[in-house]
C-alpha cells in the first residue's frame, strides 16, 4: 500500500517531534494502570501471598510509596526536560540551528521523557484506588499495582543513569558528524537504489530533450514553502493512467512560490482542475527543509559544522577534519552508486532530475573552500580527501570536476594563508599529486 505525499510528510514530521513517543508511552501507562487495577480486583491479597512482595502493605504505606514515586519522578522529569533544552541550545549555538531536528528525533531523549512521565501518570492513577476502611467500605490496597509502580520507578532510575550518559554523547561533535554521515549514506541509497538491471537513461528519457515547453501545461504551486516530499510512484501511476509525460522542475529541498512552475505536463487533452489537484497532491510542502529525499541538506549540515569550526572565535580544525572524513565517505559512495545506476528512479513518462555527483561535489567544496583554506592542516586534509575521491573515479566529467575543485582549493589557500611553511607544504603536496597523475597518463590538475 502506497503512502501519499502528505501522509509521508505527516509521518516524517511526527518522527521528528519530541512529543509523539512520550505521548504514546503515557497512553500505555494509562492502559497498564487499568489492567493492573483489574488484576488486584480479581485477586485478593491472600491469593497473591507467596507470589508477590509488598502484599502486607497497608493503605497508609501504599499511599506513601505511590506519592513518593509520583512526586520524585515528576521532579526528575522537569530536570530532564531542562537538560534537553540546554543540550539543544548548545548544539544550535555551536553546530548550527538546522541540527535541532536531529536532537528532537533522538529516540534516547524521547524514551527517557516517556518513561518518566509514564511512571508519574501510572503512580497517580493507582494512588486514587487506595482506600482505608471505614464504616461504609472495606480497605483496598492494590498490591500488584503498587509492585508495578515500584518496578517502573526502578526502571526510571535506570533511564536516568542512561540519560546522564546519553546527553554528552548526543552533543559530542564526533557523534553528530557520524550521524550526519550515516544520514548521507542512507539518502544516497534512497536516491540510487540497487536494481537488478540497468537501463540507458538516454534511451528512456530521449523525449525530454525534444519536448516543446510551449506546448506543455505548467503546474504551479498553490502555496509557498519548501518541498519536503515528492511521491514519484504516485506521479508515475497518474501519468500511466492518463497517458501523460511529465518533467518535474522542482525537487525536495527547493523553495517554491505560486509563481513557480513545479512541473511541466504533456498530454493529448487539457487537464481539468481535478487532474491538476491530483498532480499537486504528489508534493508536500513545509516551512523548512528536511533530510528526507534531500541529500544536499545533509551534506550542507556537515559543511555548516566545518564553517563554524573554522570561524575565528572557535578555530577547531579537528572538527573540520572529522566532517571532511564523513563527506569523503559520502562522495565515494555517491560516485559508486551513480556509476551503477544509469536511470533515475521512476518510469519513462516522468522525469525527475536527480542530484548528480558533480552538483553535490560543487555544493560541498563551494561551501567549505573559503573556510578550509584558512588553515594549512585542514587544507592538506581536504586535498587528500579529493585525491581519494578522484582515485575512485574513471576518466570523465566527474574526475575533471574533482581535479578542478582540487585546483580551486589550492589557489584559495595560496591567497589566504600567511604561514610560509604551510604554503610550501601545500605546494609540495600539489606538485607530488600532479606527478602521480601524469604517471597515469593524465594531464595533472588544472
Amino acid at each position: 500500500m502506497r503512502i501519499p505525499a502528505l501522509a509521508t510528510k505527516f509521518v516524517n514530521d511526527t518522527s521528528a517531534s519530541y512529543w509523539f513517543v512520550p505521548s504514546c508511552m503515557v497512553l500505555c501507562a494509562v492502559i497498564l494502570s487499568f489492567i493492573a487495577e483489574q488484576i488486584d480486583v480479581w485477586f485478593s491479597a491472600s491469593d497473591l501471598a507467596g507470589y508477590l512482595p509488598l502484599v502486607d502493605t497497608q493503605p497508609t504505606g501504599a499511599r506513601a510509596i505511590l506519592s513518593t514515586i509520583a512526586g520524585s519522578i515528576i521532579g526528575v522529569a522537569g530536570v530532564t526536560f531542562s537538560v534537553a533544552m540546554v543540550a539543544v541550545s548548545f548544539a544550535s549555538a555551536n553546530f548550527g540551528p538546522r541540527l535541532i531536528g536531529n536532537f528532537m528525533r533522538d529516540r534516547g531523549n524521547q524514551l527517557t521523557l516517556g518513561v518518566f512521565i509514564g511512571t508519574f501518570v501510572y503512580a497517580l492513577l493507582i494512588l486514587r484506588t487506595v482506600r482505608a476502611s471505614d464504616e461504609s467500605v472495606d480497605a483496598f490496597v492494590p498490591h500488584f499495582s503498587v509492585l508495578v509502580a515500584v518496578v517502573l520507578a526502578l526502571a526510571s532510575v535506570g533511564m536516568l543513569i542512561y540519560y546522564i550518559h546519553h546527553v554528552p554523547e548526543t552533543i559530542n561533535v564526533g557523534n553528530i558528524a557520524a550521524g550526519l554521515g550515516r544520514d548521507l549514506h542512507h539518502g544516497i541509497n534512497e536516491l540510487f537504489p540497487d536494481r537488478d538491471e540497468l537501463l540507458d537513461a538516454t534511451a528512456a528519457y530521449g523525449w525530454v530533450e525534444t519536448a516543446d515547453e510551449n506546448a506543455a501545461t505548467k503546474i504551479h504551486s498553490t502555496i509557498s514553502g519548501y518541498i519536503q516530499t515528492l511521491d514519484e510512484a504516485q506521479l508515475s501511476d497518474f501519468a500511466d493512467e492518463n497517458d501523460l509525460k511529465i518533467i518535474v522542475r522542482h525537487v525536495p529541498g527547493n523553495f517554491v512560490t505560486p509563481a513557480d512552475n513545479v512541473m511541466s505536463v504533456w498530454g493529448d487533452k487539457q487537464l481539468d482542475d481535478a487532474a491538476i489537484g491530483n498532480l499537486l497532491d504528489t508534493f508536500a510542502l513545509g516551512d523548512e527543509r528536511t533530510k528526507y529525499q534531500n541529500v544536499a541538506f545533509v551534506a550542507e549540515q556537515l559543511v555548516e559544522i566545518i564553517a563554524r569550526a573554522m570561524s575565528p572565535g572557535i578555530n577547531d580544525p579537528y572538527t573540520a577534519v572529522t566532517c571532511l572524513n564523513w563527506l569523503r565517505s559520502g562522495l565515494e559512495d555517491f560516485a559508486f552508486k551513480e556509476s551503477q545506476s544509469l536511470q533515475p528512479e521512476g518510469n519513462e513518462r516522468v522525469f525527475v532530475q536527480p542530484m548528480s555527483f558533480v552538483t553535490l561535489l560543487s555544493l560541498i567544496c563551494g561551501g567549505a573552500r573559503q573556510h578550509v583554506a584558512q588553515n594549512g592542516m585542514v587544507t592538506l586534509h581536504m586535498l587528500s580527501v579529493l585525491e581519494s575521491v578522484a582515485a575512485a573515479l574513471p576518466i570523465g566529467p566527474r574526475l575533471d570536476a574533482v581535479l578542478d575543485e582540487y585546483s580551486r582549493l589550492y589557489l584559495s589557500s595560496q591567497t589566504v594563508l600567511n604561514d610560509p611553511s604551510e604554503i610550501e607544504a601545500i605546494k609540495a603536496r600539489k606538485s607530488e599529486y600532479d606527478k602521480k597523475l601524469k604517471s597515469k597518463g593524465l594531464g595533472g590538475t588544472p
